[in-house]
């Protein structure tokens, strides 16, 4: 561990970065930095170590005691079901599964049948993260030190802060939600946890203990239920920032935030980036500036064109090209290499600002009668009509037209009828971008972090 790194974990390691945890600390933190001085000590190879817990404190002390030693640590989603798991011990094939810390000790358990594996040349701690990509199929993004690092004074940087201090309300398994306990360890803040039915709760508690800046990460869904407490407008109006990522944000929402005067800073990142690398300063959101901003200063976006692979001019759609020493190394367990910059599955375009404006992605495009049709521009007329709590645009398979054009949209009320969003869009967009096919849904189904699931979206319409 880079020296500056080792002295950083070492005073956090006293607890002082959690004001929650300040009675339940101390013997967590023993008894997982007991744990994980008893695996460096017996495991003959580099150690791979699953963490699966849904509490932030047993995953943070967890973390920080393995995290000084030589280890691979892989983050498991506590909701994964016994397909996932499996797959994710396929992958990973960790030799420990490490649990929740509760009456005095961790939940363990040694994996008898894990493979042996040569640790090459690697050094020090490394983090896999799930990421699950449009497939669904698990996969790790592997991180370590300098990553991590790059991530967190980059974006530390960029909003011109000391102490990042976070209200953390994402899993700490997902990328969104560890980068919040990172930054705030790598810059000496405070971080608390909590969910949105205690907003207000874990707010005074950081409120109290940060005399700096506090900053709050959410996904559209999230910003949306906590404004519609009519008492959480002016506690979300005290942060520094309101990041929010992960899924497209509506019209609608944009601009209630920008009437209520909400810092948001619209985000745009991945577990391969290790979260942001693009933001739209508060101050430029609320001034109606559009897009996720400009790239963090450890990163360089650019947009090129997806069949010449070079680069495009100022306005014009490709797909987006991340350069960033936050760059992830690859995969776990996949023989490829880390290279210096990657081509996303995102399209977009720079403005002239110099903001980087998303435009859906290239493997959600819908080819229908040998027209492609791009679902965020359809959702984005749909969600200008102010008649809608979500909406959802995808294809559907079709004998006569390759694909058909189909809407899973959840109304705002019965009044809301099809005949009338239908006409939006006709008065809008080319006929062939109209949906064919129209289903009213109680919720349009989403994960955690906001994004669209296209399985349960399946059977839902089915």
């Amino acid at each position: 561990m880079e020296p500056d790194l080792d002295r950083i974990v070492e005073f956090e390691s006293g607890g002082g970065l959690f004001p929650q945890f300040v009675d339940q600390w101390s013997d967590c933190f023993a008894a997982a930095k007991e744990l994980a001085d008893r695996i460096a000590a017996t495991e003959a190879e580099r150690p791979r170590v699953a963490i699966r817990s849904a509490d932030p404190l047993s995953f943070c002390a967890t973390f920080l005691a393995f995290c000084r030693n030589d280890f691979d640590l892989l983050f498991y989603n506590d909701r994964w079901g016994p397909r996932e798991i499996a797959e994710a011990d396929r992958i990973g094939d960790p030799h420990w599964v490490i649990g929740d810390f509760n009456q005095g000790q961790f939940s363990i358990a040694r994996r008898q049948d894990a493979g042996d594996r040569s640790g090459g040349n690697v050094k020090r701690m490394r983090v896999a993260i799930p990421t699950g990509g449009t497939s669904g199929q698990v996969r790790f993004a592997v991180h370590d030190w300098s990553t991590l690092a790059a991530a967190a004074y980059g974006l530390q940087l960029y909003m011109e802060c000391n102490a990042m201090s976070s209200h953390c309300i994402l899993p700490l398994y997902h990328v969104s939600g560890f980068m919040q306990f990172v930054r705030s360890l790598m810059t000496l803040g405070k971080i608390v946890f909590g969910k949105g039915d205690d907003f207000a709760k874990a707010h005074r508690i950081l409120a109290n203990s940060v005399d700096g800046d506090r900053f709050l990460s959410l996904v559209p869904t999230q910003l949306a239920r906590l404004v519609e407490v009519e008492s959480n407008l002016n506690l979300l109006s005290e942060y520094k920032a309101i990041f929010v990522g992960g899924a497209p944000i509506s019209v609608g929402l944009i601009e209630l935030c920008r009437e209520r005067k909400l810092p948001v800073a619209l985000a745009y990142g991945m577990s391969e980036t290790a979260a942001q690398v693009a933001t739209l300063k508060p101050e430029h959101f609320l001034r109606g500036d559009s897009g996720v901003g400009k790239a963090l200063p450890h990163t360089v976006i650019s947009i090129i064109d997806e069949k010449s692979a070079e680069g495009v001019g100022v306005g014009e759609i490709g797909r987006v090209l991340i350069k960033s020493t936050s760059l992830f190394h690859g995969y776990f367990g996949e023989d490829t290499k880390r290279s210096d910059s990657i081509v996303t599955s995102d399209l977009g375009c720079i403005d002239e600002s110099g903001n980087l404006i998303l435009m859906g992605r290239a493997d959600g495009v819908i080819n229908t009668g040998g027209e492609k049709v791009n679902p965020r521009e359809i959702e984005i007329c749909l969600e200008a009509t102010n008649l809608l709590e979500d909406v959802a645009i995808f294809g559907v398979e079709d004998r006569e037209w390759g694909a058909k054009v189909a809407v899973a949209f959840q109304a705002k009320g019965d009044f809301v009828k099809e005949e009338v969003l239908r006409e939006a869009l006709e008065n809008e967009l080319a006929a062939y971008k109209v949906p064919k096919l129209w289903y009213r849904v109680d919720r349009v189904p989403r994960n955690e972090a906001g994004k669209l699931v296209p399985e349960a979206l399946a059977e839902l319409v089915r």
